[in-house]
């Protein structure tokens, strides 16, 4: 034998492409799409929250301030109004006041009345009466006004008591004048005359609290007008003391809280005087409150640097335009006055002086919505029409007045800021924008001509005032009665046809401001077309802050124009697509009364916006939107939505029904029939759908899926709304879109939607089933999407019957006989109309009308009475059986929401029909007992019941109920635990079977003992525990869950109820013994309830916490059933979320964005310097040791993270530990929950190109997945299902075995069965099981990881199976290879496919034979033993673990050494596995060369290797001994030795 000094030449590496892989590879798209998409799975967010929607409690707390909830945002319609006016004047013509000495010239002009231009001074007084009720009537025209003109004390106080008595409790203005009389005294007394008018009398402001009574506001324009406001809240205190102290002023004639509701407006301080500047009218407060714009313009126009040059046109004229000047010229100030009258009318915003004031509503609106907190700001602008003119003009005069050494006051107070705030400058550009374009006018036209015709302008603008106003008067049921003008005011004016809007009007104003213009004259500003911009810019780059913009008053005024309004509809779309606080935000300032109006537009273009503006309105509050919904008719604008060809087809009727809304009932016989041809073909999505809604409507799905939310919510709890919802024609349109439509939310909704529709109403109820609509809503417990199977199952909640059915078909039938009784009375009063009216042809017409459309209500209300007669109860309950047969299949599905509902109807079910299950249970206690206890029991002993149960779908429900007690998720075993304890309460308490009952619950207390005494279950008394005291009030065992954070915590839940030991010893009972029960679906539930009954038997363990179930509901310790869904409440916060921008974790810049990047760049960056390791693998060191981690426990599997610095381990039972290999330190410790008997056989991490998750599969067949589990105290179990429901726990049992296929989301599951079950992650549903085609065990399994679709299993029998799931699964197995070199015995420990590399297939036997694998062949492509060299000698060993790289050519192979191979059969490294770092593994590694070693100095072990676990990417290896708790991680480093250098490089 030649001599050896240095390792043999490598053999040649393969460097071709296995398996025909190199297809995969050549499309350059494919590539390009697989590098740059990350496949995300189980990060949706019913996974986050478990289904649950968000606590009231997180809500309330809002620490982003997300939500900013204004529950109080509706204005009722029973507000208070001002209905009363008393305008009291105090001036004494001719006669100035003692305490004032007026300069001259003075101000004199009242309500733009000039006195001296009257000889008679009675007669002026008249004219500025009248003048100033004009004034107020723009602010409210259905204010009753009544004058008091320098009345005597008791005039005032007749006047008073007078209006009181008229106004009863609603709201009286009282306007005070006192230019003519004294200053108010520091009392508060004000000043009026006797009747002579030689003497001033003061009037006690206490005593003019009485006579006038509350609510009122206050109007004082005199000088010291503070002293007035000071002194009432001194006397409203007064009386609310004296009320206190039972000492009531009987002679107030209104309740003294009524006198906190008062407003107060004062012209000045205590100690102030009005101005008496001539160049200003001497009531400037009152013009300020009631000609806002007039005078804004004037004192504008005085204050302009312009006035001498651009606005000197308006100075120059000798000749006025109003009645507002003397017409003197001889006076000295009379060319600082301006001239000028705006053209138009205040209610025309086409005109310049309706455009002016509407600018001049949203700016006022804004400065108060800005600068006023918001509780006062709705108190004061949103509940009464005349206070929020009043305010709002009086912010005018908070900016105005303080100019002439006047500070007006208010009470309630207003903040000093509303005078300088910045959108006063707004206005001062909007008034010049629009002066600027009339000096334009002025100049370009003859003046004498204009003039002209700004004096026919104003003589139209006063009889249009009173036509409006008489037009006004005969409408009662306008949107706005109070007030023709000030079209903006307030958010509940109309939209399109505001009573002060006359058309006539309109036309000849418009000819002739138009005679010299262009027909569609341009806005005469820029202001809201700037403010729209401006706000666009806010949610462009300020919307995150989640402050209110200030343009937001303006866009909703925007509404009003019919210019404007798309791009202000589209723009607020947006900003309420910002969150709940938008919402909110909105629905406070007034947007609903706009939007509900807009729901009469029949505008297409509209819809879109309006259906996605509603859905955000009703996903924060519907309940306060369904009556006005009913009263506007406004739920028809969503149906038609959803029938776009509603009252178009000929089978469709749009006669009302006795609800009086749309119901059509039409053709009732004949829909089974017109239901089965329109859907028998429908297997799948139509191509012909697509095609069908281009030609009937415009809007989308998604725009479906919204209006099919708006009238869920309009229905939900309000029977109104499904009286007149329920249609024909909407219920066929829907399942039309259930079978349909490729948006899962409008499945979802189209099912909730029928569901609410029939929901506690059997006549519908009836009527969808005759007419087969369950047969498609039945589809949806296939349905693909999580969300559309629960929704299923709701609906079929909600078909469950009522204990009062009968009284509500008995109440339905009374409502139709008296509906029926007064239609038919109104048809004979309109006949006999038309008999005796035959001259009149107009009238006659439209009482026949009339009489048709009530012909058509009888025979509906006809209809609707004679199917009431052919409700049958008995046969409702049979559809009810039905349903839940075709739903059980459900009780075992991947989605833990889905299973909730499913104990949701479960629990309405046991509610409905408890008796039945009192039956069911007590006739299991009776078979368990007869099986325990064969010939010791007496038939005396227990009642004999015959097991009328047995086979009856109540007990099918009962066995599914005793398996969802043990699922794998928490939230759900706590509900279906809920349920059962309900049952055997009521059993307890039975009146026949309770006394039963309790004999049994004896006989089974006594057992208990003798088992636990002589430990009769299979376990040694050390191991097991039998449960002697309550474990909690749901029958649960409490399962190593000391978590304190989590609410679904069984160790809290103390128990109440002796129930509870009952049922977890009858499962301890069935454990035990073989279960003889009927085949079929019976058998499967049996054989899952006695797999899951052995969580109650608990073994003592260390404690370890476990996770957390995001968002769990919470949990009460009453029984009471049903319990309540919150399914729909989670759904609805769906329409809560921004829909129209990108995900936080795609919006460039964020947090999460940028920490995606990271990892993303991070993850290149790892791929990149592992790539040139490959060489190294070859060449390099792999015994050097860097980590040595102690588990505690002893470890069975291992998993690197692809990118993590993380190490994740699992003992023989259920303890996790994730260890940071990079920090060298253990992370993360908890328990994975398992039952006792069982242990966690599989690890995968999910999502490795971001976060990862942590999947685990345990024995039983349970699939749990974690989110966080690298911290213990974040920690979520986010999902969690019974992977496989037939597992075979044999001695030699694998567990779950499960391969992830991150490319296509698939879960491979396997074990103790004899089929591969594959996952499908997206919907959580089976996507097909493939037979495994033999009865040996499969060990393992591997797949293809980027197509995903080959997949290779080892088996028990040394066989190779290769499965190719594209087939139709019986002929799924294209390749069988019997492995280990053909030798019977051995097992495959492990079959694995590179995800990187050439692909390479290899499998490794227990009799130590490594094989490499071509699908494409029979045989294997290369073959190689690890045998045992000692002394030159081969000797056979176990090989007990393989593992291949991801990428490297590199295989590792575990005896009692670690061996790593290249994959052509050369041996790189041999070492062992050792606790302690030396440098025995070089000299191994010589040895394992052939080269004698004389290094080792430490002592062997025999203990074999447990397993081995690469670094997907690193060339890392972590290794761990059998019977040891230790875990070495090894890394391929540079050699030292020159030696290996000349062969490797």
């Amino acid at each position: 034998m030649p001599d050896v000094y240095g390792p043999e030449p490598l053999r040649p590496l393969n460097e071709v492409m296995r398996h025909g892989f190199e297809e995969q590879y050549s499309s350059e798209q494919f590539l390009e799409a697989l590098k740059s998409t990350y496949f995300l799975y189980y990060n949706d967010k019913r996974y986050e929250t478990s289904g649950n929607p968000t606590p009231e409690a997180e809500k309330n707390e809002d620490v982003d301030g997300y939500y900013q909830p204004i529950p109080d945002w509706k204005i009722m319609k029973d507000r208070q109004k001002t209905v009363s006016a008393a305008l009291l004047l105090c001036l004494n013509l001719g006669v100035d006041p003692p305490d004032v000495i007026k300069t001259h010239p003075s101000a004199r002009v009242e309500a733009w009345v000039d006195p001296l231009n009257f000889q008679d001074s009675k007669k002026a007084i008249e004219q500025i009466g009248k003048n100033l009720q004009s004034q107020y009537e723009t602010l409210s025209l259905r204010t009753r006004y009544k004058q008091s003109l320098d009345p005597c004390v008791e005039d005032v106080k007749r006047f008073c008591n007078s209006l009181r008595r008229q106004s009863k409790d609603d709201r009286i203005l009282f306007h005070y004048n006192g230019h003519g009389v004294p200053q108010p005294t520091p009392s508060g007394e004000i000043w009026v005359f006797n009747r002579g008018y030689t003497q001033y009398i003061p009037v006690s402001l206490y005593d003019l609290q009485t006579w006038l009574g509350a609510p009122c506001v206050y109007v004082y324009d005199c000088s010291s007008a503070g002293n007035i406001v000071t002194n009432f809240q001194k006397f409203v205190e007064k009386r609310v003391r004296d009320d206190e102290a039972g000492n009531h002023d009987n002679a107030a004639i209104s309740p003294t809280s009524s006198y906190q509701q008062c407003f107060q407006l004062a012209s000045c301080r205590a100690n102030e005087l009005l101005l008496m500047s001539p160049e200003l009218p001497a009531d400037l407060f009152t013009c300020c409150l009631t000609c806002p714009i007039d005078i804004s313009i004037k004192v504008f126009l005085m204050q302009s640097e312009l006035k001498d040059t651009k606005y000197k046109v308006f100075f120059d004229s000798t000749t006025t335009y109003g009645s507002d000047t003397n017409k003197s010229s001889n006076s000295s100030f009379r060319s600082s006055i301006p001239n000028v009258n705006i053209p138009g009318i205040l209610s025309d915003r086409r005109t310049p002086l309706g455009e002016l004031n509407w600018i001049f509503t949203a700016i006022t609106d804004t400065i108060a919505w800005t600068s006023l907190p918001r509780p006062l700001f709705k108190k004061l602008f949103r509940h009464d029409l005349m206070i929020a003119a009043l305010f709002r003009n009086f912010l005018l005069a908070k900016r105005i007045m303080p100019w002439y050494n006047c500070h007006p006051i208010s009470d309630p107070e207003l903040p000093d800021l509303v005078a300088t705030h910045p959108m006063w400058k707004v206005w001062d550009l909007a008034m010049d924008e629009v002066l600027g374009k009339l000096v334009e006018e002025l100049k370009n036209n003859d003046v004498s001509q204009n003039l002209e015709s700004q004096l026919i302008l104003q003589q139209e603008n006063m009889q249009g005032q009173k036509r409006s106003q008489k037009q006004s008067e005969q409408r009662p049921e306008s949107i706005r009665t109070e007030s023709r003008f000030n079209a903006g005011n307030l958010s509940t004016m109309s939209l399109a046809n505001h009573p002060g809007l006359n058309g006539q009007n309109r036309k000849s104003q418009a000819a002739l401001i138009g005679t010299n213009r262009p027909q569609n004259q341009p806005q005469y500003t820029g202001f809201f077309e700037q403010n729209l911009t401006a706000f666009e810019l806010w949610l462009k780059y300020s919307s995150n802050v989640r402050n209110p913009p200030e343009q937001l008053p303006i866009v909703l005024q925007v509404l009003l124009s019919q210019v404007h309004r798309i791009r202000a509809l589209v723009l607020l779309s947006r900003f309420l697509d910002l969150g709940p606080w938008a919402v909110y935000l909105s629905l406070s300032i007034g947007i609903f009364p706009y939007v509900l109006k807009l729901l009469q537009s029949p505008a297409p273009e509209l819809k879109p916006i309006l259906v996605f503006i509603w859905a955000r309105i009703m996903s924060i509050d519907f309940k306060n939107t369904q009556a006005d919904l009913i009263k506007e008719k406004g739920y028809m604008y969503f149906v038609t939505v959803l029938v776009p060809d509603w009252g178009i087809s000929p089978s469709i009727t749009t006669a009302p029904s006795f609800s009086n809304g749309s119901l059509s009932m039409g053709n009732m016989s004949g829909m089974s029939g017109s239901r089965t041809q329109l859907y028998d073909q429908q297997g799948t999505r139509s191509n012909l759908y697509q095609s069908y809604l281009q030609s009937t409507n415009s809007t989308t799905d998604e725009q479906k899926a919204m209006a099919a939310f708006v009238l869920a919510s309009f229905i939900r709890d309000f029977r109104p709304g499904q009286m007149h919802c329920f249609s024909i024609e909407l219920l066929n349109k829907l399942a039309y879109y259930i079978s349909n439509s490729e948006v899962p939310l409008l499945r979802q909704w189209s099912i909730i939607l029928i569901g609410l529709l029939y929901s506690e109403n059997p006549l519908h109820k009836s009527i969808c089933m005759s007419s087969g609509l369950f047969e498609i809503i039945l589809k949806g417990v296939k349905d693909p999407v999580p969300e559309v199977r629960t929704a299923t199952v709701l609906a079929l909640k909600y078909f469950i019957s009522d204990f009062d059915d009968a009284e509500i078909i008995v109440g339905l039938q009374q409502e139709l006989e008296q509906q029926y009784q007064q239609l038919h009375t109104q048809l004979q009063y309109i006949q006999n109309n038309i008999h005796s009216q035959q001259s009149q042809a107009t009238q006659q017409q439209h009482l026949e009308q009339q009489q048709g459309k009530i012909e058509q209500q009888l025979h509906h209300c006809q209809l609707r009475q004679a199917q009431l007669e052919n409700v049958d109860l008995k046969k409702l309950k049979q559809q009810e059986i039905l349903n839940l047969i075709a739903c059980l299949r459900l009780t075992n599905d991947g989605s833990p929401i889905v299973r909730k509902e499913m104990i949701m109807l479960f629990s309405q079910i046991v509610y409905r029909y408890c008796n039945f299950f009192i039956v069911v249970v007590f006739n299991e206690l009776l078979e368990e007992i007869a099986a325990l206890d064969k010939g010791n029991t007496k038939p005396e002993d227990f009642k004999d019941r015959n097991s009328i149960s047995r086979g009856s779908v109540f007990s099918i429900i009962w066995k599914a109920l005793l398996i969802l007690t043990e699922d794998p998720y928490n939230e759900n075993k706590v509900l279906a635990g809920q349920v059962i304890d309900y049952i055997l309460t009521e059993l307890s308490v039975h009146k026949e079977l309770g006394e039963s009952f309790s004999k049994i619950e004896a006989f089974l207390s006594t057992r208990s003992s003798s088992l636990n005494q002589s430990g009769k279950l299979n376990f040694g008394n050390s191991q097991i525990q039998i449960v002697k005291k309550p474990i909690g009030p749901y029958g649960q065992g409490k399962e190593d869950d000391t978590d304190q954070n989590n609410e679904l915590n069984t160790k809290n839940l103390q128990a109440d109820s002796h129930k509870s030991r009952v049922f977890n010893f009858l499962n301890n009972l069935k454990f035990n013994r073989d279960n003889n029960d009927d085949s079929g679906h019976d058998q499967e539930l049996s054989q899952g309830n006695l797999l899951s009954s052995k969580s109650y038997v608990n073994m003592p363990k260390a404690s370890l916490p476990t996770a957390k179930t995001p968002r769990p509901m919470k949990n009460s310790s009453h029984r009471k059933l049903p319990l309540e869904s919150t399914f729909l409440d989670y759904s609805r916060e769906y329409f809560q979320e921004p829909q129209m921008r990108k995900p936080e974790s795609e919006e460039a810049g964020s947090i999460e964005y940028t920490a995606s990047l990271w990892r993303k760049n991070r993850n290149v960056g790892i791929i990149e310097e592992t790539q040139v390791q490959k060489k190294l693998a070859l060449y390099g060191d792999w015994s050097n040791k860097i980590r040595t981690f102690d588990n505690k426990t002893q470890v069975k599997l291992l998993k690197f993270a692809q990118y993590e610095n993380y190490l994740v381990t699992s003992d023989d039972r259920d303890t996790i530990t994730v260890f940071d290999w990079d920090i060298n330190k253990s992370i993360s410790r908890f328990s994975n929950g398992n039952p006792f008997g069982t242990k966690v056989t599989d690890i995968k991490l999910l999502n490795e190109d971001d976060i990862p998750l942590l999947l685990t599969g345990s024995s039983d067949g349970l699939i749990k997945i974690y989110k966080n589990f690298d911290s213990v105290e974040n920690i979520e179990l986010i999902s969690a299902w019974r992977g496989l429901t037939d597992m075979l726990l044999t001695p030699r049992s694998n567990g779950l075995l499960t391969e992830w296929q991150q490319s296509r989301g698939s879960l491979l599951t396997t074990g103790d069965v004899k089929i591969i079950r594959i996952w499908d992650a997206l919907s959580e549903t089976v996507e097909v099981d493939i037979p495994a085609k033999t009865s040996s065990q499969i060990t393992s399994l591997t797949s293809d990881q980027l197509e995903g679709n080959i997949f290779v299993a080892g088996f028990s029998d040394g066989t190779v199976r290769v499965y190719d799931r594209r087939s139709d699964p019986r002929l799924a197995m294209v390749r069988r290879w019997r492995a280990g070199n053909g030798k019977s015995g051995s097992w495959i420990n492990n079959v694995q496919m590179q995800r990187g590399g050439y692909r390479e297939l290899v499998s490794g036997s227990t009799n130590g034979v490594i094989e490499l694998w071509d699908i494409r062949q029979d045989e294997p492509v290369a073959t190689y033993f690890d045998e045992n060299r000692q002394e030159g000698k081969k000797n056979a060993t176990t090989m007990v673990c393989m593992q291949v790289h991801e990428h490297a050519p590199v295989i590792a192979t575990g005896t009692k050494r670690i061996k790593l191979w290249t994959t052509a059969g050369d041996l790189l490294s041999s070492f062992k596995n050792t606790k302690t770092s030396t440098g025995m593994g070089v000299a191994s590694t010589f040895a394992a060369t052939g080269i004698r070693n004389t290094l080792s100095s430490t002592s062997s072990t025999s203990s074999f290797l447990s397993n081995l676990a690469f670094h997907p990417h690193r060339m890392m290896l972590a290794a761990t001994n059998s019977h040891d708790s230790f875990i070495n991680i090894y890394s391929c480093e540079e050699r030292k030795d020159d030696i290996y250098l000349p062969f490797f490089k």
